[in-house]
């Protein structure tokens, strides 16, 4: 039996028919005309997206959150989610479809799994270039399958090609007992680019200020509609917009790289660090010439370290201190890009090759198309059920020979294969995890207080 909507509770989802369909960019016109009305809003991303995050956390007063159902399992989502609506109201970007999750047969894993768990209603971004009357259907589909109109707080008809298109669709739909919020058109400075399979991050480029995205917001959505959702037209929430944990002693410092092209960091993975009194110190590889110093333990997240490549490997201080640092004894931790730019030298697809720090043996050698792509899991009889994703365009060329780290099983297929680069005191791994989940692993790894 499927779990109803509660209306009274604290959140609201914005899901997609699709990938691509616009919803991080309504999520972000939502959180600034939102927080433009004084509502205080925590904003979450379904899923293990890292970039969307990003843009979400620009446009608003609060570092925007990870819900994977998958990864995080539904005690975990519940409890985070509720954690931090404590004193403001969540809006969640969903990932992919509405149903579209890990499972082809169910919800397991999709928007819709989340929808439910939390009882936040959907709002749903409908793409509608091009299209007619027959979206109306398209529309009652997915209401359907959800499970009735029950479920949803409204509808955006989204790429509408010009205001009578918008105008024809909205009269089209409005036999849906469910509120029509407005009709966006394509707007030239709102095609962000994308790059694989998201958006290209909004650390690398010139973003729309948020009070324009506000003004677009009140233009073409109609908020008011969302009153019996949200705290709309009632007392505003308003309260300490500092998400900090409060430390009263640090026993830990740990050096974390954070820049350009290493900024694939889950928010829960800092507040797990620093619940555990750890003092993050973050630095360039980009732009600084070494490590911080006097630090315990060192961090290299994810990223996108092949567009930097060039810049990186002519900061021959800082690769040098990078292999330092590992070499010093310390626990060095590297996730992804952290794992290629320890490697001898990452082969880019125009052949080229460019020296990295040379810790982890052989190259990082750049492809055109995903490499073991998805949700993976390892087991351990000392940490039990460790569970990650890895989502990248390299391979490892000494995978095969020198991989030593852990038996990655990938979630989708089963299969198995030796995976990452382990010294006594380094962990290098395309596998990304979520430190809250995986947290007796970690804690042993970098010697912390559990």
């Amino acid at each position: 039996m499927k779990e109803k909507i509660n209306n009274s509770q604290k959140g609201l989802i914005v899901a997609g028919m699709n990938s691509s369909d616009g919803k991080t960019l309504v999520t972000c016109l939502l959180l600034s005309s939102m927080e433009r009305r004084d509502i205080l809003v925590q904003p979450f991303k379904i899923g293990p997206d890292y970039i969307d995050p990003g843009f979400h956390s620009f446009v608003s007063s609060r570092i925007s959150l990870n819900l994977d159902p998958w990864i995080m399992g539904k005690e975990l989502v519940i409890n985070e989610a509720k954690k931090f609506t404590e004193n403001a109201f969540g809006l969640a970007e969903g990932v992919m479809g509405l149903f579209d999750g890990f499972d082809q047969k169910s919800d397991d894993g999709s928007t819709m799994q989340v929808s439910r768990w939390l009882e936040w209603p959907i709002i749903l971004v409908v793409p509608c270039r091009n299209a007619g009357r027959s979206i109306l259907a398209a529309i009652q589909g997915f209401v359907s399958e959800a499970g009735g109109a029950e479920y949803f707080a409204g509808i955006i008809l989204n790429k509408v090609n010009s205001k009578s298109h918008g105008e024809y669709l909205l009269r089209s739909c409005s036999s849906l007992k469910i509120p029509l919020l407005g009709a966006l058109p394509e707007i030239p400075k709102m095609k962000w680019q994308e790059r694989h399979l998201g958006l290209k991050p909004v650390a690398e480029r010139k973003f729309v200020e948020k009070d324009e995205l506000a003004n677009i917001a009140e233009e073409y959505i109609n908020l008011d509609l969302l009153k019996n959702f949200c705290p709309i037209g009632s007392q505003p929430i308003k309260i300490s917009k500092n998400l900090e944990v409060a430390i009263s002693k640090k026993i830990k410092r740990i050096a974390l790289a954070q820049d350009e092209a290493f900024h694939f960091y889950y928010a829960a993975n800092f507040s797990w660090l620093k619940e555990r009194f750890v003092e993050i110190i973050k630095f360039s590889p980009l732009n600084d010439d070494q490590v911080p110093e006097n630090v315990d333990a060192m961090i290299l997240g994810g990223g996108f370290p092949e567009i930097f490549a060039e810049k990186i490997s002519i900061n021959k201080k800082m690769l040098d201190s990078l292999k330092k640092t590992v070499e010093s004894g310390i626990p060095c931790y590297a996730e992804c890009g952290g794992l290629m730019v320890l490697s001898k030298g990452l082969k880019l697809n125009s052949r080229e090759i460019l020296s990295m720090a040379g810790v982890v043996p052989g190259l990082v050698e750049m492809s055109t198309q995903l490499q073991n792509f998805g949700y993976c899991k390892i087991f351990s009889a000392e940490y039990g059920e460790i569970r990650g994703h890895e989502f990248h365009y390299s391979t490892w060329s000494e995978e095969s020979e020198s991989a030593n780290l852990w038996d990655v099983i990938r979630n989708s297929t089963g299969t198995i294969r030796k995976e990452g680069y382990s010294m006594s005191n380094l962990h290098a791994s395309y596998v990304h995890l979520y430190f809250p989940q995986a947290s007796k692993f970690l804690s042993n790894f970098f010697k912390l207080t559990q």
